[in-house]
Parts: structure tokens; C-alpha cells; sequence
């Protein structure tokens, strides 16, 4: 009798103990993200100039959208100034353009449909998929296409973007930034690049060919963890394609702590928070704090707290609380000349995560995670 207290006692502790340091680690994933919030919505940090409407800065957009999601106040000029941006710019956007474009305006509640005098979904309906040779031209509009369930694109293109990125899957189970080797470098698999296509084919993974693909690029992804638990990027550790991968493992509804990345006890998401300082800001390469690295790691941060809590992906839309909606303006219409959208193939970018392809990058990223270490 007394054994079998004795061990519903210690039963009872090991819960509590369980349930108590779950909370506290969702405690310390919510403090660090609060702090990259804060970072990233500081004028002083990101050093955004809002009056530069000649293009759509990436930066800018990527910000906006990550602290929409989780629902934070954006930035009062950013309805303005992307307005302006994509009046000026549009028949120079890329696919990759409109999609991060069209994801930052509906994440922060603006239509879509009216953006400097120009739909984006529309124009990223138009884009002829099969003339595109950067990954970015694929798995940003996919992700783009499905992040809001009433965006009216048709099957056939989506299925037809699938079928482009299973076909770019490399024989070690990554991808590559492009399909073809434009700089003389070759086609080499990057850990970016491979968990944003898993980002990408989330929504698809009923498909027997899409989850077979998503086997061989975990275990891919798997082989590039260091010892501190953050992904390896041309041999150092990246907080950038740390936090790619963490995105693609919770799009995929997959624990990132989970032992099959966790090396020397430490987890992708313990690798993650070691690259922001106190002030919030997460360090690059170069071991200095900027909005690039930073807004990734909220991103990543967001996804694991959502993961935890059962909510819809940071690639999934959900309406943003009643109570924390704050006034947007309307976007005012430049008084700039509105061009009209090319239906001839779109060029695309190369996405502006993780390292540089070229050697020189390798040797810098490898030099500045050692000065993180």
C-alpha cells in the first residue's frame, strides 16, 4: 500500500515538474520574442526610410508582415509608403515581389486588391511560372496563394508551382536557390532554401510525391545541426536558416524540440534564441544586431509559440483580435503616372536569407559565428 503511494506521489511530482517547465520555456520563447518585437518596431534599429518609394524594400515588408502576425502595431507610415512603392515599381516587381508584398498588406488588414492603384492577386496569378528559374519565384507566391483560404487562384496554378518545386529537389533531399548554375559556382543545396520549399508545400502534404520529398529534406535539414543546436550555413551557425528551419518544422505541425534535432542537448529553438542580445536585436553573420536576422527569428519564435498553443501557422491567416486592431489609414494614391503589368515573364530575385553563395560570404559567415561562439 504504501508503494503504490509512493508512487502516485512521484508520479504526481514528475506531471507538475513536466507541466512546470514546459510553462517556463514557453515563458522564456514569449520574453525573447517580446524582446525581437520590440527591437524590430524601434525607428532607431531598423533605420527604415519610409520616404523611399522608388522601390518596395524587402526589409520593410518582411518587418510588417512578422509583427502583424502576431499582432502587433505596425509601423503608421507603412500603409502610405507601400501604396507609393508599388505605384512606382510595379512593372519592375518580381513574382517574389508580389507575393512578400501580398503577404504584408493582408496581414496587416489592407486589401489587397487596391494597393497603389494595382491588384496583387491578379498580377501574381499572371506571372508565367514555368519561365522561372529562382526558388524564390515559386515558393514565395505559393505560400502567398495560400495563406488566406478566399484568395481566388485557380488549382492548376498551384499544382503546377508543386510540381516546379519537386522537380528542383537535388538528390541529397535539399534545394537549391536556383535551378540553373548562373554564376559558375554550380547547384548546390542550401538549408534556406530547403525549408522554405517545406514552407511552401505544407498545405500539400496529403501528396504521396510532396511527403516523400518532405522525408528526404528533413533528413537533409537534420545533417546540417550543429552542436549548439543551431543549422549550419557554410559551415557556421545561422540564426537565419535556424529559423527557416524551425518555420518549415511547425508548418509541417512537427515539434521542433524534438530529439531528432536536439545535439548535445541542445534543441533548433536553444540554438535560435543564443543569437539575441539583450537588446532584442538577433545577430547576422557579421555578429551585428539587424532587422534581416532579427525579423526572422520572431518569425520563428511566433511559430513555435503558435505550434504550442494550437493556433494556425505564421503561413496561415487568422483575423487579428478585435481589441488589438488599430487604426490604418487609407492609402493615398500618388500622384505618379500607373503603369500597367507586363504579361510577359517575370525575372525574379534571389531570396535574402541565410549566406552568400559566393566563397568570400562562407569566409565571413564562418568568421562571425565564431565571433558569436
Amino acid at each position: 500500500m504504501k508503494l503504490k503511494k509512493l508512487t502516485a506521489t512521484l508520479s504526481a511530482l514528475l506531471l507538475i515538474f513536466a507541466l512546470c517547465t514546459q510553462t517556463a520555456f514557453a515563458a522564456d520563447v514569449k520574453a525573447t520574442k517580446d524582446k525581437t518585437a520590440a527591437w524590430l518596431q524601434n525607428p532607431e534599429n531598423t533605420q527604415f526610410d519610409y520616404t523611399e518609394t522608388a522601390f518596395a524594400d524587402s526589409l520593410i515588408d518582411w518587418t510588417v508582415f512578422t509583427l502583424a502576425r502576431d499582432f502587433r502595431d505596425i509601423p503608421k507610415e507603412y500603409p502610405a509608403y507601400i501604396g507609393a512603392a508599388v505605384q512606382n515599381s510595379f512593372d519592375t516587381l518580381y513574382p517574389s515581389d508580389l507575393a512578400r508584398i501580398l503577404l504584408s498588406v493582408t496581414a496587416c488588414g489592407l486589401d489587397a486588391k487596391s494597393i497603389g492603384g494595382h491588384d496583387l492577386i491578379e498580377a501574381l496569378a499572371g506571372v508565367d511560372y514555368s519561365a522561372q528559374i529562382f526558388l524564390s519565384s515559386l515558393t514565395f507566391p505559393l505560400l502567398a496563394m495560400d495563406f488566406k483560404a478566399d484568395f481566388s487562384f485557380e488549382d492548376a496554378t498551384r499544382a503546377e508551382i508543386v510540381e516546379m518545386i519537386l522537380a528542383c529537389q537535388q538528390p541529397d533531399g535539399g534545394w537549391s536557390y536556383c535551378s540553373e548554375d548562373l554564376y559558375g559556382y554550380g547547384i548546390y543545396t542550401d538549408p534556406d532554401s530547403t525549408a522554405m520549399a517545406l514552407q511552401a508545400l505544407a498545405p500539400y502534404a496529403e501528396n504521396e510525391a510532396v511527403s516523400a520529398a518532405a522525408d528526404r529534406a528533413f533528413a537533409y535539414l537534420q545533417a546540417q545541426q550543429g552542436e549548439t543546436g543551431a543549422v549550419l550555413s557554410f559551415g557556421a551557425p545561422s540564426g537565419e536558416s535556424t529559423a527557416q528551419v524551425i518555420l518549415a518544422l511547425c508548418a509541417w505541425g512537427k515539434n521542433p524540440e524534438t530529439a531528432d534535432f536536439t545535439v548535445n542537448g541542445n534543441t533548433l529553438v536553444d540554438g535560435l534564441c543564443a543569437f539575441v542580445t539583450e537588446n532584442g536585436g538577433a545577430l547576422n553573420y557579421a555578429d551585428v544586431e539587424d532587422p534581416l536576422t532579427t525579423y526572422q527569428v520572431m518569425q520563428a519564435l511566433e511559430a513555435v509559440e503558435r505550434f504550442g498553443n494550437g493556433k494556425a501557422t505564421v503561413f496561415t491567416y487568422d483575423e487579428r483580435p478585435t481589441e488589438d486592431i488599430s487604426d490604418i489609414p487609407d492609402i493615398p494614391v500618388p500622384e505618379t503616372t500607373a503603369s500597367t503589368h507586363s504579361d510577359e515573364p517575370t525575372a525574379v530575385s534571389i531570396p535574402k536569407t541565410g549566406g552568400t553563395p559566393f566563397a568570400g560570404g562562407a569566409v565571413l559567415l564562418t568568421c562571425g559565428a565564431a565571433a558569436v561562439l
